[in-house]
């Protein structure tokens, strides 16, 4: 089943921010994700993602990939919550998650 999570990442800057995603995306989208979307909150950034599983979440976030795009921060998220997704609209249209 697809999983969405809402983090917070304390203290992380635009700058911080945006080298994370570029060096995550480098060699294209991570195995099983779907969605995400990130931008300043008052205490640091928050991040909405959805992914095809929570397996698939947990091997992003365990992986070497992960280590290495982080590795010049000390700001790590902060999860707030995760929800079972049954629709998702990328902006190609909505589609039924199993």
């Amino acid at each position: 089943m697809a999983l969405a999570m809402l983090a917070d990442i304390p203290d992380l800057t635009r700058e911080q921010y945006e080298s994370v995603v570029k060096k995550v995306n480098q060699a294209g989208t991570p195995a099983g994700a779907l969605f995400h979307a990130g931008g300043p909150v008052e205490t640091g950034y928050r991040v909405i993602e959805v992914w095809e599983t929570r397996e698939a979440a947990d091997a992003f976030y365990g992986s070497e990939l992960y280590r290495n795009a982080t590795a010049a921060i000390t700001a790590q998220p902060e999860i707030v919550a995760t929800w079972p997704v049954h629709g998702l609209d990328d902006g190609r249209g909505w589609e039924k998650k199993p």
